[in-house]
């Protein structure tokens, strides 16, 4: 009798009007079905005994609880409990809290093992308020529209493989750029959802996808249709299926057990099933008092966390249940993974983050939650939100009256509509740059951008082997659809315009090593002619634009067609024009190109037509460099007539 037949039969027992009153639902249903019991002592060689089953089977039952055997019950005098639960699972490498994700360690969950036992023993997942299954729901609550299964699979393939890996695994191939690490799906865990079992619904996959996942590298998808949305998730949700059934027949295959694909399939879904939603009732008017009462609550049950004050100062050594690092939010930012309105942080409270150190929590009186929501977002300041969200804005590219401005300085760029993109960087920090002010204009055959952005030191060192310049580089593609934001893919290429403030000092003489350490001994051929160069100077002979021998422009155009395919378009400037000044803890930058295409690996602009932009920073300050950066999402460049 398969998994999915005994859960039918042991619910109707469960059911029947003859269930002996206050037995153990999961006992009671094994009782019904002893040729489960005959199996275990079929395989007590094996150490399977009958009454472990029914031990996993009711450890499985209370994970799929409405909530009171799954949340963990935070009260106001729990705080060494809390302080463990930050300090997460014990781990058992040594391994730099750095390494990248395929080197860190894995976390395997209890339930892989529980779970093929929960198939032996047939037992259906029960709600323990009600005594009853939680029901298959719909995908996406509220919603009837299907996902197109192709549709989500192309655009899982061209938009979040290069992170997520082709099996949902969090291993593609830009994973060991990226902290915190991208999502493996086929944990099949998920920080962010709004029901009691921690599972998401796909409306709760939608809601991640169009906001993205402030704080890390996770991007904004709302410029995506709410079709393809629906599609896409549910491509993340079947990955996370394919994955729990795969750990659930390799386990089954380690620990001698029979388990059929079509079993493990099933369990798989029903993991996956999401549960009752978090409840949310209507949010009482903030005031005065109850903001001083949020505060109360607050200090007493999160300011061991996030600081007294909100800054996420409290615990610091906090670790995911997958062994990452992870450290307690700072509110003050206006970074909110889940939403930032008070209903958001409401849900946050009563669901927890499954996976990392935030509990979900109950309070004694159920308005407290809501109370330490208003005060929460009461820290937030002012603006701050609006800074780090990354929406796709459209850069109008305005034709300019008079001559086309070369500086920053010039009066003409009053002509230009600023915009603001925020930044993240792919491997998070709290010091970081937040975002560049975009101006564009253009004359009809060139086209100039300006690019404005704070930073409190000025490096324009490269010289040293640890020193590392402040640069900015803009990604292009005239695509109707580009490719991933990161460095373009195989027969779609982008063009990289770069710049580096080290190159300004090479404007007039390009420096070297004797220019850093002018009173170190050297091993110069002071005999050398210029005849001979190209015999001991062969990265320069070769035609290597790093080593030059005279520059002309601080900037250079590249070509990519994915990682490690960076590579120089043309001669040392190819035709672009990049001059940056820094003054009071700013830098400007202007770029300027002819609009026209020089071959066909350049991408051609036009009067009247769009192209895409995204943008990168690199603070020398904290040693960024290569993939170690700060980044945009494509924005619409939309050039004038």
């Amino acid at each position: 009798m398969t998994g999915l037949a005994l859960e039918k039969d042991a619910r109707a027992g469960l059911e029947a009007p003859q269930a002996r009153a206050g037995a153990d639902p999961v006992e009671q249903a094994a009782l019904e079905h002893p040729e489960v019991g005959e199996r275990g002592q079929r395989r007590e060689n094996r150490g399977i005994a009958h009454d472990f089953a029914l031990r996993t089977a009711r450890r499985m039952n209370q994970h799929y609880s409405d909530g009171r055997a799954c949340r963990r019950q935070v009260s106001m005098n729990q705080q060494s409990d809390l302080a463990t639960l930050a300090r997460g699972p014990e781990r058992t490498d040594a391994a730099d809290s750095r390494s990248s994700p395929m080197q860190r360690p894995m976390y395997r969950s209890s339930w892989s093992a529980a779970a093929a036992l929960w198939a032996l023993a047939g037992v259906a997942l029960l709600a323990v308020d009600s005594g009853q299954r939680i029901p298959a729901q719909p995908q996406g609550a509220g919603s009837s529209a299907e996902p197109d299964r192709v549709r989500g699979e192309q655009l899982y393939a061209r938009q979040c493989a290069v992170c997520h890996g082709v099996t949902g695994a969090g291993d593609g191939p830009a994973a060991y750029l990226l902290s915190p690490a991208p999502r493996d799906f086929t944990s099949g865990r998920f920080r962010l959802a709004s029901t009691q079992n921690g599972v998401p619904t796909v409306d709760d996959l939608i809601a991640t996808l169009q906001r993205g996942m402030p704080g890390s590298a996770m991007p904004p998808w709302e410029w995506m249709s709410e079709s393809d949305l629906r599609s896409l998730a549910g491509t993340v949700r079947q990955l996370a299926i394919q994955g729990k059934t795969q750990a659930l027949l390799a386990q089954a295959e380690a620990d001698e057990e029979d388990l059929s694909a079509e079993e493990a399939q099933a369990i798989a879904e029903n993991w996956m099933t999401p549960g009752p939603p978090v409840a949310l009732d209507s949010a009482p008017q903030p005031t005065a008092v109850t903001l001083q009462e949020g505060r109360r609550v607050f200090l007493k049950t999160c300011a061991l966390c996030h600081g007294a004050d909100g800054t996420g100062r409290g615990v610091q050594d906090q670790h995911n249940e997958d062994g990452t690092p992870t450290q307690p939010r700072d509110f003050t930012a206006g970074v909110f993974k889940g939403g930032s309105t008070q209903r958001d942080i409401v849900t946050r409270l009563r669901a927890g983050m499954a996976g990392s150190p935030m509990p979900a929590m109950s309070f004694d009186d159920p308005d407290q939650d809501w109370f330490v929501a208003a005060f929460v977002e009461s820290l937030v300041k002012p603006g701050a939100q609006e800074r780090v969200a990354q929406h796709r804005q459209t850069i109008r590219v305005r034709r300019a009256t008079g001559e086309l401005p070369r500086d920053a300085a010039s009066a003409a760029w009053s002509q230009a509509e600023p915009v603001w993109l925020a930044v993240a960087p792919l491997w998070w920090r709290d010091e970081r740059i937040e975002g560049l002010v975009v101006r564009a204009l253009h004359d009809g055959s060139r086209l100039a951008l300006r690019l404005s952005w704070e930073d409190a030191t000025r490096d324009d060192e490269i010289l040293g082997q640890d020193s590392f310049p402040d640069a900015a580089s803009l990604q292009l593609s005239a695509q109707a659809d580009p490719p991933a934001f990161t460095m373009g893919s195989k027969g779609e290429p982008v063009n990289v315009w770069q710049w580096k403030a080290a190159w300004e000092l090479d404007l007039a003489r390009v420096r070297d090593i004797t220019d850093l350490r002018p009173n170190m001994p050297t091993d110069t051929y002071t005999h050398l002619v210029p005849a001979d160069e190209p015999m001991y100077l062969a990265a320069r002979a070769v035609g290597n634009t790093q080593a030059t021998g005279a520059r002309t422009s601080a900037g250079e155009i590249l070509t990519a067609e994915g990682f490690g395919t960076l590579e120089p378009l043309a001669a040392p400037s190819g035709g672009l024009s990049a001059r940056g000044t820094w003054a009071d803890g700013f830098w400007d930058l202007v770029f300027t190109r002819a609009m026209p295409a020089r071959s066909n690996a350049e991408v051609g602009l036009q009067p009247g037509r769009r192209a895409f932009l995204a943008g990168a920073l690199f603070d020398g300050a904290h040693k960024d460099r290569n993939g170690q950066k700060s980044v945009t999402v494509w924005h619409v460049l939309e050039i004038d007539p």
